[in-house]
């Protein structure tokens, strides 16, 4: 970790979040929802933390928070791992190399030419449209489980917030997750991607009806991507933050 970032971590919270409400005030994007976040948050899921990019902010932005974060590729996981520990975030941090999926099962992840696009699921037509630069390279065999029984073994009473980046399989995480969603969980953070399966599938139409069933309403878009004005479907992905209603 940097002296900079060291100087920056040991400034009382009080402070960090005041200069954090003023330097993101205006933003659009995933800093200015940490701030509508509980800034008391004790329990959060990253869930799909790839190299620990949100882990690490969640551990920043939330001083009194256990991080949990899920990544079930090797390299990832380990380099997640290595990150948090470098920035002295070891005992907020719990590392768990597996995902989360509707069913317990083994499944071959699909390793992708850029890392944050790994998935279980193929490149569809729609994707590599939008995507043109992303293949596949490889795959691993890795552990998928059920959030119902993570967090019914772990014993975990409340979350405060969950994200979800898992590339295509949001449906499935909330369906083996649903008593949890339902009863344990405030706020999510989702990625919904318009492309990962073909439009007339209506996959993203489910998402967002599977939430409302959950007892969740969607409150704040960010970080909208779109393709060139080459093509009349331009919306590829965007994250969007859900509360419980």
């Amino acid at each position: 970790m940097s002296l900079a970032q060291r100087l920056k971590d040991a400034l009382p919270h009080t402070i960090k979040r005041k200069v954090r409400e003023i330097r993101h005030r205006d933003d659009s994007g995933l800093y200015s929802a940490m701030l509508s976040i509980n800034q008391e948050s004790e329990v959060i899921f990253d869930a799909g933390a790839n190299v620990g990019n949100l882990s690490l902010a969640f551990c920043r932005w939330f001083p009194k928070a256990t991080v949990h974060g899920f990544e079930p590729a090797s390299r990832m996981f380990a380099e997640m791992n290595a990150r948090i520990e470098a920035a002295g975030f070891a005992d907020r941090f719990r590392g768990h190399q597996i995902g989360f999926f509707d069913q317990e099962v083994q499944a071959d992840l699909n390793l992708a030419s850029q890392h944050g696009a790994n998935s279980l699921m193929g490149i569809g037509e729609a994707y590599h449209a939008a995507n043109p630069g992303i293949g596949i390279e490889g795959t691993e065999p890795i552990s998928l489980v059920r959030m119902d029984d993570f967090v019914r073994d772990e014993g975990i009473g409340h979350i405060d917030l969950v994200k979800i980046d898992v590339e295509g399989v949001e449906n499935e995480v909330l369906l083996g997750g649903t008593e949890t969603f339902r009863t344990k969980v405030d706020v999510v953070i989702m990625e919904v991607s318009f492309v990962r399966h073909e439009r007339t599938e209506g996959t993203h139409i489910r998402l967002f009806q599977t939430m409302h069933d959950l007892g969740f309403a969607p409150s704040y878009l960010f970080d909208v991507e779109q393709t060139g004005p080459d093509t009349p479907w331009r919306l590829n992905q965007v994250d969007c933050v859900f509360r419980k209603m």
